[in-house]
């Protein structure tokens, strides 16, 4: 009785221990034809939290960039496309402002926004200016000590309601 059993549990434990399952649905008419697959794999439930070090990066202001651009927007983009989020134009105008002067990031930018009064046609309805001081970024490397103890700084000051405790020497 105990080998039945065994041998019960072990063809059961074989059967249900495939990797992957998968089924294939076919379905052919006189104009179309439609294909379904569905697969499944097992996957261990295991908690994961993987530890990176920073990357610490210095920005470096281009002098010989212009500190104010100006350019018109259309009606249709800033109501339509960027669904007329005042957030979601200011980002667009910045990516068209570090494209134009080839920079990574505008820092201190102020920004505005306008219906431009002299407008012709819908693809000048709107105005945007940006002043700010166009940057690239120099000098990427992997954080060291003095890094950790700034960043750890830095989450203890201020409005910050959590205290990053992965930082550590």
């Amino acid at each position: 009785m105990r080998r039945i059993l065994l041998l019960v549990m072990c063809c059961v434990f074989a059967v249900s221990s495939f990797a992957q399952k998968t089924r294939t649905v076919s379905k052919t008419t006189a104009h179309t034809e439609s294909t379904y697959q569905f697969t499944q794999a097992r996957k261990p439930q295991v908690w994961v939290e993987p530890m990176v070090k920073p990357l610490v990066v210095e920005v470096e202001v281009i002098k010989e960039a212009p500190t104010f651009w100006k350019t018109t927007l259309g009606r249709y983009k800033v109501e339509t496309e960027l669904e007329g989020k005042l957030e979601n134009v200011h980002n667009y105008g910045i990516f068209l402002y570090t494209k134009e002067t080839n920079a990574d990031m505008i820092l201190a930018a102020t920004y505005n926004l306008y219906t431009n009064p002299n407008r012709t046609c819908d693809d000048d309805w709107y105005i945007i200016e940006i002043k700010g001081f166009p940057a690239k970024f120099n000098n990427w490397r992997t954080a060291d000590q003095s890094d950790y103890e700034w960043i750890r700084m830095q989450t203890l000051t201020g409005n910050k309601q959590k205290v990053y405790e992965k930082v550590k020497e």
